[in-house]
C-alpha cells in the first residue's frame, strides 16, 4: 500500500517546510507550483518532493487533478502548504484502509483562527484509480464518475494555520477567492454551498450585512440535509446578533432547534441569544443541551461550545442569579479544561 500526498502551492515559503516535515517519510510527495516567486520550490525540492510547474487558470479542480496525475500511489491524500499532519498519520491511514479498502475518506480539519479553534470535515483521501476527480473551480469536491463520491469518516486530524488573521491578510485571500466565488455563482446561482461560502468570507471580514444577504440566500435553497446547512444557519444567527437583531435570530433558530441533535453550536448560540434578549428561562437549558451533546467533528464547529465554553456561560448565569455554589461548579468544570476566563471568575468567588 503506497500513499501519495498531493499539494498545490504558490509562495508558501513561510509554512511549507512544516507541512512537508509532517508527512510520513515513506509517502510520495507531489508539489504543484502555480507560480511562486519566493523559495517555495527550492524548499520542496530539498525535501525530496517531486515538483511540477503549472499555469494557474482560476480552477482549483483543474490544478488538483493535474497534480494527482503524477501520483503513483494506491491512494492520494490532499494536503495544503499551511497544514500539518499528526505524528500517527500512517497508523491511522493503514487502519482505515484495512477496514474500508478502495474507499474515500473525510478527515478533520482543525482551523486556528486567532484565539479560537474551529473544526470541519472534508474529503481529502481517495483511491488513485483514475475514477476520482475534483469538480468546481473553488471549494472543489471529489467526484466518482459523475456524482459526488461516497466516503467514510477517518479519524485523522489535520491542523490548518491559514485562517490566522495575519496570514489571512498577508495572502489577500479575500481578493483572491471572492472573484472565484462570484464566477462560480454566475454559472451556478442556486449552489447553496457556494452561497454559504460567500456569506462566510464576508462574515470573516466582519461585513455582517453582506454575510446576511448570502447566508439567507443559501438557506433559502433548502438543502437542510447537507452538512453546511446548520453551519450556515448558526453563522446567520451570529451575523444577526452582531447587527442588533438577536430577537430575530432567536426566532429563526427555534424553527430548527430539534433538527440537529448532534450539533452543539446551535443550542450554544441559543443560550447567548437568550442572554441578549432577556429570555431567562431559555438560558440554562440551552447551554446544558450543548454540554449534553459535547464536541462535534461532524460539522464545522467552534471548540468549547459543547464543553468548557458552555460550562463557563452556565457559571456566569448562576453567578448573576446569586447561586454561587452552582456557579463555582460550572466554572470548575470549565477551568479543568484550561479555560482562562473560568479560572479568573473562580478567583472572585
Amino acid at each position: 500500500m503506497k500513499v501519495s500526498v498531493c499539494m498545490i502551492v504558490k509562495n508558501e515559503q513561510d509554512c511549507i517546510k512544516n507541512a512537508l516535515a509532517s508527512i510520513p517519510p515513506d509517502y510520495e510527495v507531489i508539489v504543484l507550483d502555480t507560480g511562486s516567486t519566493d523559495l517555495t520550490v527550492q524548499i520542496a525540492q530539498s525535501s525530496g518532493a517531486l515538483v511540477k510547474d503549472y499555469t494557474w487558470n482560476d480552477s482549483f479542480s483543474d490544478a488538483r487533478n493535474f497534480c494527482s496525475s503524477f501520483a503513483t500511489g494506491d491512494y492520494i491524500l490532499v494536503l495544503d502548504a499551511d497544514e500539518t499532519l499528526p505524528a500517527n498519520t500512517d497508523e491511522i491511514i493503514t487502519q482505515f484502509i484495512m477496514h474500508y479498502p478502495k474507499t474515500c475518506a473525510s478527515i478533520v480539519i482543525k482551523n486556528q483562527i486567532e484565539d479560537e479553534i474551529k473544526t470541519h470535515r472534508m474529503v481529502r483521501f481517495y483511491p488513485n484509480d483514475g475514477m476520482y476527480l475534483f469538480h468546481g473551480i473553488v471549494h472543489e469536491q471529489i467526484y466518482y464518475k459523475d456524482a459526488p463520491a461516497e466516503f467514510k469518516p477517518m479519524n485523522l486530524t489535520v491542523t490548518h494555520y491559514g485562517y490566522e488573521q495575519d496570514h489571512y491578510d498577508q495572502k489577500n485571500k479575500m481578493s483572491r477567492y471572492l472573484p472565484l466565488y462570484k464566477k462560480h455563482l454566475e454559472e451556478n446561482p442556486t449552489d447553496g454551498y457556494m452561497l454559504y461560502q460567500m456569506g462566510k468570507i464576508y462574515f470573516s471580514q466582519n461585513d455582517y450585512f453582506q454575510a446576511i444577504r448570502y447566508l439567507v440566500q443559501s438557506l433559502n435553497i433548502g438543502e437542510a440535509e447537507r452538512l453546511y446547512f446548520p453551519v450556515a444557519l448558526v453563522m446567520l444567527g451570529y451575523a444577526l446578533k452582531e447587527t442588533g437583531r438577536s430577537s430575530e435570530a432567536e426566532q429563526l433558530l427555534i424553527n430548527f432547534e430539534n433538527d440537529y441533535p448532534d450539533f452543539p453550536d446551535l443550542p450554544f448560540l441559543q443560550g447567548l441569544l437568550a442572554m441578549d434578549t432577556g429570555n431567562i428561562q431559555r438560558i440554562a437549558p440551552a447551554f446544558q443541551k450543548a454540554l449534553a451533546i459535547g464536541e462535534s467533528t461532524k460539522y464545522t464547529s467552534v471548540a468549547g461550545v459543547g464543553t468548557y465554553k458552555a460550562a463557563y456561560n452556565l457559571g456566569v448565569y448562576y453567578e448573576i442569579l446569586g447561586n454561587v455554589t452552582k456557579a463555582r461548579e460550572y466554572y470548575l468544570t470549565s477551568a479543568s479544561e484550561g479555560y482562562k476566563p473560568a479560572m479568573e471568575r473562580l478567583k472572585f468567588l
